[in-house]
C-alpha cells in the first residue's frame, strides 16, 4: 500500500480527522485528546496508533505521559487541501473540539501561573543579583545578528522563554529539558503565543539530557545554553556533546554568570558551578572543536552575565566586549 493511500485511509475516519485537526493547532497529551473528544482512552489510542503508522501523527513519551504532534506525512502536498474543504473546520463536532482545546490552553496557562507564583520569590531573588533579563535578551539578539538561525536547539529550555524569542526565526526549533515539569511549562508558553499554530509547525519540545543528546551528528545550526550550564556537573562534557550535534559553520551560544563567590546559589539554588571564567570557557570550546567568535560581559548588580559565542570552522576571534550597566 502506498504512503498516500495509507494517509487517505487514516483520514477517512471522522474521529481521526478530528484528532489531526487538533494536533495541527497544538501538541497534546493523549489524556488531553481523550478529554477534548469525550471518548474512552482505549478507543482514542487505537485511532492514534493508526495515525502514527500512517505518519500523520507522531507519539513522544515523557515519563508517564505520551504527547502527540504532527507527523512528517501531515506535510505531504496532497494532504493540505483536505483541510480546506468546505465544512471541514466548521462542523459541530470540530467546533466543539476547538472550544475544548481552548479550555486545555487555559488550563495550561493556569498551571504555569501557579508554578510561577510558587517560585516567584526564589526567582526574584536571583534576578535582583544581575542585570535585567531584557538587556541580556537584547544582547543575545545583537550577537546572533542577521545571520539565519536555521535549525535551533535550546538546551535546558526551562520555561520556554527561548521559544518565545527565537522560534519564529528558525527553520526548526527544538526545546530540550530533562524535567517533565519544565516541559509542561514550555508547552504552556508555546500554547499562549498569539501565533501558536504557526510556531508549533516547526517547534518540538523534547525530553532529554545535555550529557547525551538524542540527535544525530550535525543536526543543528544554532545551539543555545541559556542560564543552564551552571547546573552541569561536567560543563565541558555538555559543551562537547552539544558540539557533536552542531553543523559545520554552526554557532553555539552560552549565556551564564561570570565566575562569582555567592555560595548560596550552590547551597540554596542547586547551582553546581559558581559561574565561569573566560579562560575556562575558552578551554571548553577548544576541547569541543569550537573557535571563540565573541565574548560579551553585561555588568550590573552582584553578578555579571556573560555571553560566549563559539563557532565551528575558521572564525575570527573577536576581542571581548564589556557592557557596563548601572
Amino acid at each position: 500500500m502506498t504512503p498516500l493511500l495509507n494517509i487517505m485511509r487514516a483520514l477517512a475516519d471522522p474521529t481521526r480527522m478530528r484528532i489531526t485537526l487538533l494536533i495541527r493547532q497544538l501538541e497534546l497529551s493523549v489524556s488531553e485528546v481523550v478529554q477534548i473528544l469525550g471518548q474512552s482512552q482505549p478507543r482514542v489510542s487505537r485511532h492514534i496508533k493508526i495515525l502514527d503508522e500512517a505518519g500523520i501523527a507522531e507519539r513522544r513519551r515523557e515519563g508517564a505521559w505520551v504527547f502527540l504532534r504532527p507527523g512528517p506525512m501531515l506535510h505531504h502536498p496532497a494532504i493540505e487541501p483536505l483541510f480546506s474543504l468546505p465544512g471541514t473546520e466548521d462542523s459541530k463536532p470540530v467546533l466543539r473540539d476547538l472550544a475544548r482545546l481552548e479550555e486545555v490552553r487555559s488550563a495550561r496557562t493556569e498551571m504555569a501561573a501557579a508554578y510561577f507564583d510558587s517560585h516567584a520569590a526564589e526567582w526574584d531573588q536571583i534576578r535582583s543579583l544581575h542585570i535585567a533579563e531584557a538587556e541580556v535578551e537584547t544582547a543575545m539578539r545583537d550577537i546572533l545578528g542577521e545571520a539565519p538561525m536555521g535549525r535551533v536547539l535550546d538546551i535546558g529550555t526551562g520555561t520556554g522563554r527561548m521559544i518565545e524569542l527565537f522560534a519564529r526565526d528558525a527553520v526548526r526549533f527544538v526545546a530540550l529539558d530533562n524535567s517533565v515539569e519544565m516541559l509542561r511549562l514550555a508547552r504552556a508558553k508555546l500554547a499562549g503565543l498569539p501565533d501558536a499554530a504557526a510556531v508549533q509547525s516547526h517547534t518540538e519540545i523534547v525530553l532529554g539530557d545535555f550529557n547525551g543528546l538524542p540527535f544525530a551528528d550535525g543536526s543543528f545550526d544554532t545551539i543555545l545554553f541559556h542560564q543552564v550550564l551552571h547546573y552541569a556537573q561536567h560543563p565541558e562534557r555538555a559543551i562537547s556533546e552539544a558540539a557533536r550535534v552542531l553543523a559545520p559553520e554552526g554557532r553555539l551560544m552560552v549565556v551564564d554568570f561570570a565566575s562569582h563567590d555567592l555560595e548560596e546559589l550552590r547551597s540554596v539554588h542547586a547551582h553546581a558551578r559558581l559561574g565561569f571564567t573566560d579562560e575556562s570557557m575558552a578551554r571548553a570550546f577548544a576541547g569541543a572543536g569550537l573557535v571563540p567568535a565573541r565574548t560579551e560581559t553585561l555588568a550590573g548588580g552582584k553578578l555579571a552575565v556573560k555571553i560566549w559565542l563559539g563557532q565551528r570552522g575558521n572564525s575570527a576571534i573577536e576581542s571581548p566586549k564589556l557592557r557596563i550597566v548601572a
